[in-house]
Formats: C-alpha cells, sequence, structure tokens
C-alpha cells in the first residue's frame, strides 16, 4: 500500500513557508518503469510545477539526457553530441538560482559509479537531495528491456540475453552490466543512497496491471511531494514497447547493417526514433514478448532477493514491495526467439513501406528548398568568390585579433630589417640556450 503522508512529505504549495534549504529529488531510474511517462507529464506540466514553487530544469526535454551523460563522462559507443560536455553543471546553476524545490528525472543516471554519485552529490550540496527509484517486477523488466536494447543497436537474442543477465558474475559482461545497473534497486541505491538516511531513498514501485492510469503518477507525487491533483493528465504520453513480430524483425535488420558505416546518430535518427518508435510501436500487437515460463523460477528467487535487500534498507517505500514479486504469466507463450513469421513478414511489408514514402518525402521536400533546381556544381563554383571573400575577411579578424604589442613587433619588423635581423638573432640565442640547458640535464 502507498506509505501515509507525513507531516515532511505535505504537497508543496505557494502558501508553503521558504525553506532553510531548497529540496532537490533526483529521480534515477529505473529504465522502462514509467520513467517516460513521468517525464512528459512533467514536462507538460512544468509551467504549473514553478507556480507551486517546484522547478524542472532544462531548455528542452532533453537536458536532464545530457546531464546524465556528462555527469558520467560517457555516451554512445563511437558517437559524440557537442551539447554534452558541461550539460550537468548548466543543470546545476539553474537549479542552484531557483528558490524552491526541484525535480531531476532521467534513467541514465542509474549506472553511475560511486565516484559519480559523490560529484553530483558536492554539487548540489547547497540541497538536501532525496533520491527516488521507480521499479517494477522482472517478469515484465526484462522482456521491456531486451526490445530496448534492440531499439539501440543491440543483435542479442532473448536466449542469449537471459544467459547473460542470469551470469552471477554479471558486472564483467557488457550485456548483464547494462541490464543490472538499470534495473537493480537495491545495487542502483547502494550508490545513489550512500551517503544520505534511508528516509531521503524512495522506492516508487508500479501497480500490477489492470490499476487505474493514474495510480503511478499519484505514487510518484507522494514521493516527491506533489499534490497530484494540481496537473493535467490529459495528454497521452505512451512510450509503448514493441510487439514480438516487431522485435524479431529489428533484431535481424540490426544485424544486416553495417553500423561503422551507418553511425549511432543515423541509426538514432532514422531506424530507433523513425521505424521503431513512430512506424513499428504504431502497429497492432499481434503477440507481446512474455517471460517464458522455464524463466520464471528463477526471476521470482532473484526479486525475493533485492526484495528481502530493499526491506533491509529501511527506504521509504511508495506502493507495496510485494508487487514487484512475479505474478504467474499466462499458460501459453510464443517463445521470444520463435515468433510467426509470416507476422515478421507482414512487418517488413510496412516497414520498407514507410521508409520509401519517407524517402520519397525528403526528395519532394528537397524539390522546394530555393536553388534546388541549379546544379551542385554549378552552386559551387557560384560559392567560390564569396568563399575567396569570407577567407581575406577572416584573415583580417584573426589580424586584428592579435594583441597590441604582437601587431607592433610585427609592423616594427616590416618596417625596419634591422630589427627584424635582431629579433631573428634573439630567436637562435634562445634556441640555443635551450640546447644547452638541455645537454646539462643529460649529464
Amino acid at each position: 500500500m502507498v506509505s501515509p503522508p507525513s507531516e515532511s512529505a505535505s504537497p508543496i504549495s505557494e502558501s508553503a513557508g521558504p525553506r532553510a534549504r531548497p529540496v532537490v529529488f533526483l529521480h534515477v531510474g529505473a529504465a522502462k518503469s514509467g520513467t517516460t511517462y513521468l517525464q512528459n507529464l512533467l514536462w507538460h506540466n512544468r509551467d504549473r510545477l514553478r507556480e507551486h514553487g517546484v522547478l524542472y530544469p532544462g531548455a528542452d526535454q532533453a537536458a536532464h539526457v545530457r546531464a546524465a551523460f556528462d555527469l558520467r563522462r560517457t555516451f554512445f559507443p563511437g558517437a559524440s553530441d557537442p551539447e554534452i560536455p558541461n550539460a550537468w553543471p548548466r543543470l546545476i546553476d539553474e537549479v542552484r538560482d531557483w528558490d524552491g524545490s526541484t525535480i531531476i528525472s532521467q534513467e541514465l543516471f542509474a549506472p553511475s559509479g560511486r565516484k559519480y554519485v559523490r560529484r553530483a552529490m558536492a554539487d548540489l550540496d547547497f540541497a538536501e537531495v532525496h533520491v527516488v527509484f521507480t521499479t517494477r517486477d522482472l517478469a515484465r523488466q526484462i522482456p521491456a528491456h531486451w526490445q530496448e536494447d534492440i531499439k539501440n543497436r543491440f543483435g542479442t537474442s532473448f536466449t542469449g540475453f537471459m544467459e547473460h543477465i542470469k551470469r552471477p558474475n554479471w558486472l564483467d559482461h557488457e550485456i548483464s552490466r547494462l541490464f543490472w545497473t538499470l534495473q537493480d534497486p537495491v545495487y542502483v541505491l547502494e550508490r545513489w543512497g550512500m551517503d544520505l538516511p534511508p528516509e531521503r531513498v524512495h522506492i516508487v514501485t508500479l501497480p500490477r496491471p489492470g490499476a487505474p492510469r493514474d495510480l503511478l503518477w499519484r505514487r510518484f507525487c507522494a514521493a516527491v511531494r506533489l499534490s497530484p491533483d494540481d496537473y493535467d493528465l490529459a495528454a497521452p504520453f505512451d512510450n509503448p514497447s514493441l510487439g514480438l513480430a516487431e522485435t524479431q524483425f529489428l533484431l535481424r535488420l540490426n544485424t544486416a547493417l553495417d553500423r561503422e558505416r551507418l553511425g549511432w546518430h543515423f541509426y538514432n535518427d532514422e531506424v530507433k526514433l523513425f521505424l521503431a518508435q513512430r512506424v513499428l510501436a504504431g502497429r497492432p500487437t499481434v503477440a507481446k514478448t512474455v517471460l517464458p515460463a522455464e524463466h520464471l523460477p528463477w526471476a521470482t528467487e532473484r526479486s525475493g532477493q533485492m526484495v528481502e535487500g530493499l526491506r533491509a534498507a529501511g527506504y521509504n517505500v511508495v506502493g507495496d514491495l510485494d508487487e514487484l514479486i512475479p505474478a504467474a504469466g499466462p499458460a501459453t507463450a510464443p517463445d521470444p526467439d520463435e515468433p510467426r513469421w509470416a507476422d515478421v513478414a507482414d512487418v517488413g511489408m510496412e516497414a520498407i513501406t514507410a521508409v520509401l514514402q519517407r524517402l520519397r518525402d525528403e526528395v519532394d521536400h528537397a524539390a522546394h528548398v530555393p536553388g534546388s533546381e541549379t546544379p551542385v556544381h554549378d552552386q559551387v563554383d557560384a560559392m567560390r568568390p564569396e568563399a575567396g571573400d569570407l577567407r581575406e575577411l577572416t584573415s583580417a579578424l584573426v589580424s586584428e585579433s592579435l594583441p597590441l604589442t604582437h601587431r607592433a613587433v610585427r609592423k616594427i619588423g616590416e618596417r625596419y630589417p634591422a630589427a627584424r635581423r635582431l629579433r631573428g638573432a634573439y630567436r637562435r640565442l634562445h634556441r640555443l640556450g635551450g640546447s644547452i640547458d638541455s645537454d646539462k640535464n643529460r649529464r
């Protein structure tokens, strides 16, 4: 059941008195636990939040993503983003300038190592920090996480995925490490909560299927001291999972694509965001990916261990830890690695159609760009004079930006040859002196 609100967890309102220290709620995960739903609601209601004295910082919705990457000093392999460096300090500066409370939410904070967590807490030492972790049972998390990996260019079968995450030495292997550092609440909160009293670490459990749609939002609000009815929940904010056939099609596409040639940015824009999330996720689901019954005993045992660890830690729980124990699945479910291949072929046909239509739209758009009727080589020839003018202007700006003393020395050298010869002699003597010093040091 939802923990009863205490006096310290009352909703924030404009009538509340000023705080001795601002409060920052760091929602650090877990991935595929309703985080996108909550983050979109927070962004959608950011003006209302401000009216109630709560900041959801960032110039755009990706600000928290960039801050997490910057804090952890990482990004997708083989890719970079010029907006990531200093994204974390920029977010913290915005938080520091705010007089009220703040909510920061991004599941990519979860895998942070201890040194990065310590840096985050040091940067937030002006505030009372609370850590929030939303989580649900492994029987639902495992298929959802595997699908998310497939959407991010992975090419591991479901069977292979299960073999990895069942390893006892899971930290030594990439696939299992990526899973558990995002999904294990005990492991994540041992780091994020290591210097916090347990009452400032909040576990929010996801309701079981069939619960009211807004129950997760209400539980999250209880953890971060919001009054849930003050905010607009009208707009649908879903992050739908792929069906089994769609996932298997994407898995085979990942295997066939040349990763090095395409690069991460192209894949992210064209395959993940467009094909997977706009086209394939919108298809009627014929079959969902369900954890096979053979893995349920292991998932139940592993979940029980996590529940025991959370209870022993004494964290504040909003919801019920028993909801983290998997429920029995359907009596019959397709093997995630053996879907109906006719359904996969239908997915492929729709994917090809969508990609060709997107290509046609891009060609049509390019045809209406001013100057598109002029051949490219003619456009290049037309720009050559402008390029020359730009080069001269750039050289002039560089020249004028030189320090005054440098310009004076250069002009004297140009005007008086003797001064130029003296400057050259000085440089030779300077180099000779450096060489003598080096010889002495070697001796």
